[in-house]
């Protein structure tokens, strides 16, 4: 089997290639550590690539603006006669929070989050009709112990609270089978948790969340300078 993975290197992504890579698989993973930057040329880099390796599955674990969407509104078009592909996308809980619980619907994080889940909604509606050929999944995490949330930015969260890394790709592994049902969506929050630790967790994810994009950033105009 061939199998695709976006942000491969750390967290959620590195997690999937250990317990993928093997004999029976073909796995490439695409990070900026190994010179895949999803944001550069507008993720069209990445796509193309996806597109040519041609790989049954698609973990669309990456995030930047935009882009994680992009990847799979792209795929979905191309494959659409393909028979057998599977895109399982790494979503957040953000995506279904609201005013209420103190979050800015006009995030960017937030709004693609939600967009991403709600695709996989309304192809559920024709993925097993000529229509569309491609199984679509996504899985709204709440707080995983990734580096984006056990990185220290001044506030304290709590380790045990968060879903287990190992555990968050085990779930999302186990998509790539086909069920008698199909889930396009499925939300999994922590077990345990407080207005404390929400709170917590939300500003470490958000302002580490803002770091990364911004390194990501930089590193493809670095890129273009260096090329002009």
């Amino acid at each position: 089997m061939k199998i695709a993975i976006t942000g491969h290197s750390s967290g959620i992504g590195a997690s999937i290639h250990d317990k993928l890579a093997g004999d029976l698989n073909e796995v490439r993973g695409y990070s900026k550590s190994n010179g895949w930057n999803i944001a550069e040329d507008d993720g069209d880099k990445i796509i193309n690539e996806l597109i040519d390796f041609d790989p049954d599955v698609v973990f669309n674990n990456a995030y930047y603006p935009a882009i994680q969407n992009k990847i799979l509104t792209t795929l979905l078009t191309k494959w659409k006669d393909a028979n057998g592909k599977v895109i399982i996308n790494t979503g957040s809980i953000s995506g279904w929070l609201n005013e209420d619980m103190g979050v800015d619907m006009n995030d960017t994080y937030v709004s693609d989050k939600r967009q991403l889940g709600q695709i996989c909604i309304n192809n559920s509606f024709d993925v097993f009709t000529p229509k569309a050929n491609v199984r679509c999944h996504n899985i709204s995490f709440s707080f995983v112990d990734t580096p984006l949330l056990t990185k220290r930015v001044g506030v304290n969260t709590n380790e045990d609270h968060m879903i287990d890394t190992s555990d968050a790709a085990g779930m999302l592994i186990d998509l790539i089978a086909e069920q008698k049902y199909h889930i396009p969506e499925m939300i999994v929050q922590c077990k345990v948790i407080d207005a404390t630790d929400m709170l917590g967790m939300y500003k470490t994810a958000n302002r580490n969340m803002v770091k990364h994009v911004a390194k990501s950033r930089r590193d493809v105009k670095k890129k273009l300078d260096k090329d002009s």
